[in-house]
């Protein structure tokens, strides 16, 4: 299980800190092109308590979608009490759900008790507490927030997500979210984790070590049955695509007879010979009878050995996580330049945001927030030399540092035929930022600014740079 806590480490910086990212899906999409539409991840908890938060949707009662939330958090992290020749730890579960207009729609509170024998091996080896809360919900956009309590230890972990619970009550041929598993294995007990004659321990982060089978479930909806034919079956294929689409590895594909209008699959897939990384999971069925095609991907991520192997944007993510020059004082910018090993500096850079989070009681940190969004928009905006990013030149440092101007004035041939472009800033009093494409080509330099600290030139248009 040791990968389920390495690809949190991924979360912990690309989603969990940031607190933002996820987009308001169109309602009117269909099931696939819905989840798409959100940035369909596992969430990661903000607080003293690492939780992790997935969900999965199947066919509900008529005119319902079942929404299905998972959470994992290891119980390394609880305070337990002595209790009865045990040791006992309280946890409070809560989770709302409210709609695109902001409605509360569902408001669940429960508790779950969790009890160990040797508190010393339990620190030793760890062990998960996973749980599972399902809501009957019409087909939509929903805002999740999902808190987990240590009542004893008094540490709290919220996650917060944007999830969208697609249409499944339809004539189309339709497939479910797929549920990607920990454990699979069929049971005629009832459980938390059981569907349809399956025990299915969900895999919260969806993270499987590279070289290791993927275990997945799901469900078909609206085959068409041939009551009159016994040969009567549908073909169902999988893939595992990259980011693009490209194809990484195809699997087989089966033929299967129809045992009525749905169906209950499982699957375990092999990823032998293939690397650490970022994939999608693609699941195609083909109803034989009316020639018609459903299928369903989901991001899934294979862990290297030695280590998860990040994306091009979770590394994006985490360089704007460590990039702090321009909003650290000088002093807290040297000590951690000083710092060598890796774990030290994310210590760090928790605690340098914990430090100017405006709300510290809320789950969201405003200032990392605006501070990646600064950085994105400015490597997106400012024009630089080759090779260097946007964030790097004047105009990107001090709209990183200052934020958006609240005004400008911007002049294509002010002085020397070479264009001006001013902002100005109203904080505490007013500011002006002067910056000129001195070389003409595209490239803006401060060139003067009334801000304390910045370079301060009046005389700039008679003075050579």
């Amino acid at each position: 299980m040791k990968w389920e806590t390495t690809i949190g480490l991924i979360f912990g910086v690309a989603v969990g800190v940031m607190g933002y990212g996820a987009v308001w899906a169109q309602e009117e999409a269909g099931p696939q092109e819905a989840v798409e539409a959100v940035r369909d991840i596992p969430l990661r908890s903000t607080g003293d308590l690492q939780v992790f938060v997935e969900s999965a949707s199947f066919r509900g009662p008529e005119g319902f979608s079942l929404l299905e939330v998972y959470s994992l958090l290891d119980a390394r992290q609880l305070q337990f009490v002595p209790e009865s020749g045990k040791f006992v730890a309280q946890i409070d579960f809560m989770a709302t759900l409210k709609d695109a207009e902001g409605n509360r729609v569902k408001h669940e509170i429960w508790t779950r008790n969790v009890s160990v024998e040797n508190i010393r091996e339990l620190k030793r080896t760890g062990a998960f507490v996973r749980d599972v809360i399902g809501f009957d919900l019409v087909p939509g956009t929903y805002q999740l927030t999902y808190s987990v309590e240590d009542i004893y230890g008094d540490t709290q972990g919220t996650c917060e997500g944007t999830l969208v619970v697609p249409n499944f009550d339809l004539p189309d041929l339709t497939i479910s979210h797929i549920l990607f598993a920990s454990d699979l294995e069929q049971t005629d007990v009832e459980g938390r984790f059981v569907r349809n004659g399956w025990r299915v321990v969900p895999n919260t982060t969806r993270g499987y070590l590279a070289g290791k089978p993927i275990r997945i479930y799901f469900e078909i909806y609206n085959l068409k049955v041939q009551a009159d034919n016994p040969n009567d079956s549908f073909i169902l294929g999988y893939s595992l695509t990259d980011s693009s689409g490209a194809p990484i590895k195809s699997y087989q594909a089966k033929r299967i007879l129809k045992p009525g209008e749905s169906v209950v699959k499982t699957e375990t897939l092999e990823t032998e010979g293939i690397k650490g990384g970022t994939y999608y999971l693609q699941v195609q069925a083909f109803d034989r009878s009316n020639r018609v095609h459903a299928k369903a991907r989901r991001r899934v991520y294979l862990l290297s050995e030695d280590g998860p192997e990040l994306t091009e944007e979770e590394q994006e993510q985490i360089r704007y996580f460590k990039d702090i020059e321009f909003v650290a004082s000088g002093k807290d910018f040297k000590l951690y330049r000083k710092l060598e090993s890796e774990n030290a500096q994310m210590k760090f850079l928790r605690a340098f945001w914990k430090k100017h989070d405006p709300t510290p009681g809320t789950p969201l940190n405003e200032r990392l927030r605006d501070h990646i969004l600064r950085l994105k928009y400015a490597d997106s905006n400012f024009s630089a030399e080759p090779g260097k990013r946007g964030a790097l030149t004047d105009k990107g440092r001090v709209y990183i540092k200052y934020g958006p101007p609240d005004d400008h004035e911007f002049s294509p041939s002010a002085t020397g035929g070479r264009a001006v472009d001013t902002w100005i800033y109203e904080h505490s009093g007013r500011y002006i930022f002067i910056f000129q494409d001195r070389r003409g080509h595209g490239v803006y330099e401060l060139v003067h600014s009334t801000m304390s600290g910045e370079l301060y030139n009046p005389d700039w248009q008679n003075f050579s740079f």
